[in-house]
């Protein structure tokens, strides 16, 4: 539930107005996710220095990135930023102007409170909803704060790519780089382990891979498979994938789904990061369906035994592997499906709230442990086959028979 609502700050006592968030909307509600991207500007804001994970180091030798200032969005041109000072003290600098002045103690002291309090208040909520997979809550009390700092949005604003696709960048913080002296502005996306595990690639009409049948099946069994549904009465997309594959038919990858305007876009980008990763994608979904598990290095490694491809690997059993991990960095930092990509990355990391509240910092300085941390906790995931129009038996102009299957990647936890 939204509504709008009203707050500045008297210029009498030295402090400019705060007019330009005079009219944004205020976020009641949000899943614990949401809660997690508030959570962790105001965490950071306690820290002020970033401790990008290497898998080399003890966490008492990680490189200490101090941080600087934190710009976070809250409509497409309402932005706050949350500049850092010498004694530790944070000024809000709101679209240009500093409005106040906040002690480093106010945000020791609420950045726990508002950890246990969505820890509190998802629980209260799943018990009054059991049907809710990410029931979203209010937390009455972090409204004063959430004002004082600027935060009418609980989830951070992402801006718009085209394509109805959205930047992955969650914050943008400013770091002072302590080996060459420069202080680059760099995005990261926020991932939560308190909720729900988070998608890294959401499905859309864009992520349908289309595949021919290796050789068309009589109507009737057509019929019999298109018809398949689970115990929840959705359709039984695995059922469907080993009826079809039973039948001695494989699904021989063709092509990926264009945009509106009939662009292959996503199928130029995997090809960009590697012109086979489209076929190695194609077929370790299919395997997601085939095989008893949906975890994506698990797949890979038996993808790899396979080697459908016919990659020459009597010296180097990484062919599958690297080109796997390539993809889901570059998704993590910035490509998707619906917007060309150039290899720019628009993200430089992700920052991980675990368990435990504390801030895990995966940064593109230590590509290995980035890439260990999305290849080992992934996993595919069927979205809804009738919204997004995959998971049966077709029959195209040409008389052969297509199937489709939907691409989206979940984190494990």
């Amino acid at each position: 539930m939204f509504f709008f609502f009203f707050f500045f700050f008297d210029e009498t006592n030295g402090k400019k107005s705060n007019r330009c968030f005079e009219n944004a909307q205020w976020q009641e509600n949000a899943n614990k996710g949401e809660w997690s991207e508030l959570y962790t500007l105001y965490k950071l804001l306690s820290e002020q220095n970033l401790y990008p994970i290497n898998l080399d180091n003890k966490k008492g030798q990680r490189l200490r990135m101090p941080i600087l200032s934190i710009l976070r969005h809250t409509e497409q041109f309402l932005k706050a930023e949350y500049k850092i000072e010498e004694d530790g003290q944070i000024v809000i600098n709101a679209n240009g102007h500093d409005i106040i002045q906040i002690p480093k103690s106010e945000f020791d002291a609420y950045a726990p409170k508002l950890l246990e309090a969505i820890k509190k208040g998802a629980i209260k909520k799943e018990k009054a909803k059991k049907s809710s997979k990410e029931p979203a809550f209010p937390l009455p009390e972090f409204d004063e704060f959430r004002k004082t700092t600027c935060c009418p949005n609980i989830k951070c604003y992402s801006k718009n790519l085209g394509n109805r696709e959205k930047d992955k960048s969650d914050l943008y913080i400013v770091i002072h780089d302590i080996v060459t002296g420069q202080t680059p502005t760099q995005g990261f996306s926020i991932k939560s382990e308190i909720g729900n595990p988070p998608t890294l690639l959401n499905a859309t009409n864009l992520t349908n891979f289309k595949y021919k049948l290796s050789k068309n099946l009589p109507e009737e069994k057509v019929a019999k498979i298109n018809s398949m549904i689970d115990n929840r009465r959705h359709a039984d997309i695995k059922g469907r994938v080993r009826a079809i594959l039973n039948e001695h038919v494989s699904l021989e990858f063709t092509t990926i789904n264009p945009d509106a305007k009939g662009k292959y876009v996503f199928l130029e980008n995997l090809m960009l990061v590697d012109s086979m990763l489209p076929q190695i994608i194609s077929h370790l979904l299919v395997m997601s369906y085939s095989e008893d598990t949906r975890l994506l290095d698990a797949l890979t490694d038996k993808l790899s035994e396979l080697n459908p491809i016919g990659y020459p690997m009597e010296t180097n059993k990484m062919q599958y592997e690297a080109k796997v991990r390539r993809f889901v960095t570059d998704v993590a930092l910035g490509m998707v499906p619906g917007v060309p990509w150039e290899a720019a990355h628009q993200a430089y990391g992700m920052l991980v709230v675990n368990t435990k509240g504390e801030i895990d910092c995966y940064h593109i300085v230590y590509r290995k442990s980035l890439e260990d941390y999305l290849y080992k906790n992934l996993k595919f995931e069927t979205a809804s086959a009738s919204r997004y129009g995959f998971g049966k038996i077709e029959t195209g102009a040409d008389g052969c028979q297509y199937f489709t299957l939907n691409l989206q990647l979940r984190f494990t936890k």
